[in-house]
């Protein structure tokens, strides 16, 4: 008998890109393997809540959260892995399932931060947005638009879930206009909107270069995790 299916939310086509070469499509469970199966919804609450409950309704056993994030404490830096113990989402603190959590931790052969990951509804794009943040939740490593959905309706379902993100940008450092405006839901470049911002914004160039750096480093460090998701599974 095979093992029980694992759901994986994912936003975005290049973080998908990590669990799956072959062809993509968007708000459609794509099978990565017989014990994964895989939803791209687009950035934000609702995209991730419509794909986990597309993914609960199909009878995974389990629902993974797997992504990018932008750092909030100071110490974590483009490509560090998180592996948070809980999510902060709607006013309450939403638990990983721990024995899940630890075993893929002790699979990990580098330490891998714990604490908290806050899941918000808008972009927390400023240096300024990202330090109210982890003023409010101390414990909080850092932030996503897509966990706390994912979190939510698992444990309305009554199964486990677990979040694993890579930093892209750092507490540090603000996302220039021009980065939030010229990509869609799921990431992909929008050409006009990116070519008119760097003509009225032509500052803005090295920033998006280095920020595509910093999206290369979180994808392989999520790809460092990729080979462990099927051997370290819920009990």
């Amino acid at each position: 008998m095979s093992a029980p299916r694992i759901g994986v939310v994912v936003a975005l086509d290049a973080e998908a890109q990590t669990l799956h070469s072959g062809t993509l499509s968007h708000q459609r469970m794509i099978a990565v393997s017989d014990q994964l199966s895989m939803v791209i919804s687009g950035m934000g609450p609702l995209a991730a809540k419509q794909a986990a409950e597309q993914l609960l309704q199909s009878g995974v056993a389990a629902l993974l959260s797997w992504g990018t994030a932008g750092g909030l404490n100071p110490d974590c830096q483009a490509g560090d892995l998180l592996v948070p113990e809980q999510v902060v989402w709607n006013g309450r603190h939403w638990p990983v399932d721990p024995a899940w959590r630890m075993t893929l931790l002790h699979q990990l052969s580098s330490r891998v931060p714990g604490g908290d990951l806050c899941s918000v509804s808008l972009p927390c794009a400023s240096i300024a947005a990202k330090a109210q943040l982890r003023a409010e939740h101390p414990d909080a490593q850092a932030v996503d638009m897509e966990s706390g959905a994912v979190a939510e309706c698992s444990t309305r379902a009554g199964l486990p879930f677990l979040v694993v993100r890579s930093v892209v940008d750092p507490a540090s450092q603000a996302l220039p206009a021009t980065a939030t405006r010229s990509v869609d839901a799921y990431g992909r470049p929008r050409w006009l909107p990116l070519l008119g911002g760097l003509l009225h914004h032509p500052g803005d160039l090295p920033a998006l270069m280095g920020l595509g750096r910093q999206m290369q480093a979180a994808l392989q460090g999520l790809r460092r995790v990729q080979p462990y998701l099927e051997t370290a599974r819920p009990s």
